[in-house]
């Protein structure tokens, strides 16, 4: 089917977001709330929720200015080129920098737990199937999607579920009210690349049925997966306690490595989980790239589709290998958080200046 006249059902924007949480909240993600407060680890998850519902609603209203068009073309003809490069180009460098993160991320995981032997230049080639992926188009995502997801959701909700079979619910801290110290945590914004999910549907604007209505499959998508990131944070802690959980670099993985029942046939369950989650990363590492590149042609709009794919394929691995180590990664997700945090201010700042403009007009 040819992208331009596809129109993507509630459905399949819910299970494209699905992906985007589970690519993005099983590894760092717990890691950073447990860094975020000393107790009551909901409120940060929670609250996160809330930022990420109300910047998806403020998205789709964006989306909604000009339906049938994506976020740079809403923006190009809400604000004229001005507005469109002070979205695009932060955008553009976000989305980048996300996908090098992501990449090098798992395939430090992969290495670390799983394939010890295995080369990072080999670990590193998802992001040439996510980049071919990306190349067929955004069908070609969502039909990837669609049996990604049967095999990865059941897989790694399944695994979840195992962890309860050894929890100390005597443990209280992770339960009391507290207080919001966390909003002073640096690691509470660090956290916030789980929920901006929806703006990888920037280029995706022009294939939805009802442009408004897209937050609310990000919202269903987050109810469902808030059960599962309560999970990558407290079955660590009900397991190992809150001291011990901190200064585990994965806590879940570490979970998963705990289980053990005489009837289970896989040994190795972390291997299964990991094997699991890689669908979620090779999917939203090419929705990403589709996005980047939809931002890119909205700049340049001389450049050809499928060299800047490859550009931004092979921009994306090699800068991956070059990352140094670890630690990087982490001060590369705290480092990219002004951005993030400024797109999501963004849409609604247009919206006002839109409202405002058509009040003007109205007067005149």
């Amino acid at each position: 089917m040819n992208d331009a006249a596809l129109r993507l059902s509630s459905t399949q924007f819910f299970i494209l977001i699905l992906a985007v949480f589970g690519a993005t909240s099983y590894f760092l993600y717990p890691y950073l709330v447990l860094h975020s407060t000393e107790g009551s680890y909901w409120m940060p998850i929670l609250t996160g929720v809330l930022v990420g519902v109300l910047g998806a609603k403020t998205f789709s209203g964006l989306m909604a200015l000009h339906p049938g068009l994506d976020a740079f073309a809403v923006l190009r003809r809400t604000l004229g080129l001005p507005g469109l490069l002070l979205f695009a180009l932060p955008f553009a460098w976000h989305v980048w920098r996300a996908m090098v993160m992501i990449a090098r991320a798992h395939a430090e995981i992969i290495s670390m737990t799983i394939l010890h032997a295995t080369p990072l230049w080999a670990l590193h080639c998802i992001v040439f199937v996510a980049m071919f992926l990306a190349a067929g188009g955004i069908a070609s995502i969502v039909r990837a999607a669609a049996v990604f997801i049967v095999v990865g959701i059941p897989v790694t909700v399944g695994l979840t579920l195992l962890g309860f079979s050894d929890l100390d619910f005597t443990l209280h801290e992770p339960w009391d009210p507290g207080h919001l110290s966390f909003l002073d945590s640096r690691a509470f914004y660090s956290s916030s690349y789980v929920w901006v999910g929806f703006l990888y549907l920037s280029s995706c604007g022009q294939h939805a049925r009802r442009p408004d209505r897209l937050w609310l499959p990000y919202t269903a998508a987050a109810a469902c997966f808030l059960p599962v990131m309560f999970g990558t944070v407290y079955l660590p802690v009900l397991t190992f306690g809150p001291a011990f959980s901190k200064v585990l670099a994965f806590p879940f993985l570490t979970k998963m490595d705990s289980i053990s029942h005489y009837w289970l046939i896989v040994e190795n369950l972390t291997a299964v989980f990991i094997s699991a989650a890689i669908l979620f990363v090779i999917l939203t590492l090419s929705l990403m790239m589709h996005s980047l590149v939809a931002a890119l042609r909205a700049i340049l709009p001389f450049l050809p589709a499928r060299p800047a794919y490859a550009i931004v394929g092979i921009g994306t691995y090699v800068s991956a290998l070059l990352i140094p180590s670890w630690d990087w990664i982490e001060k590369g997700v705290w480092l990219e958080t002004p951005v993030r945090l400024y797109l999501l201010a963004l849409p609604p700042l247009v919206l006002l200046l839109a409202r405002l403009a058509k009040g003007r007009g109205a007067r005149a």
